[in-house]
């Protein structure tokens, strides 16, 4: 008598058994993959937003700030990212501690932080006219048997 060729039922099942899971993990991996380029995507804008608000907050002149913080909103990327600057007092008076942190949402996670310090800006400005004593517009010279600065060294025989 001839067998018949084919595969049972219980092979095709265990086959497909074992499909299944396969395509599980195929599937869980390629999830953790798009939330971590979404998260790294959200973490780099961010960190963007961090530094213009950063560097805004740095090149205000006036007024001096004082402790406390300010908050923001800041576009990029067509999404609005809220953003919160705090000011602390240092041992030097002259100078305050920034921290801004940048987060996608009113309650969401941080998603960046940036220290930065901000130095008291001069009480009198300095102009061409206000000279210390003893202060030219002439380059300075070298010293006797020194070769001028602006030529490139060259080795002497």
């Amino acid at each position: 008598m001839k067998r018949p060729s084919g595969f049972t039922l219980l092979e095709v099942l265990v086959a497909l058994a074992v499909l299944a899971i396969a395509m599980g993990a195929i599937i869980h991996a390629a999830t953790q993959s798009i939330n971590t380029t979404a998260t790294l995507r959200d973490r780099t804008f961010a960190g963007w937003v961090a530094l213009n608000q950063i560097n805004a907050l740095l090149l205000e002149p006036e007024p001096w700030p004082e402790e406390g913080s300010r908050k923001g909103n800041a576009e990029l990327a067509n999404r609005v990212w809220r953003w919160e600057a705090r000011f602390y007092k240092t041992d030097d008076p002259d100078l305050r501690r920034l921290e801004l942190a940048v987060r996608a949402s009113e309650t969401g996670p941080e998603l960046d932080k940036l220290v930065a310090f901000k130095g008291k800006p001069p009480e009198k400005s300095i102009d061409a006219t206000d000279r210390s004593p003893g202060t030219t517009d002439k380059p300075a010279t070298p010293e006797k048997g020194q070769p001028p600065t602006s030529q490139p060294l060259r080795p002497t025989s």
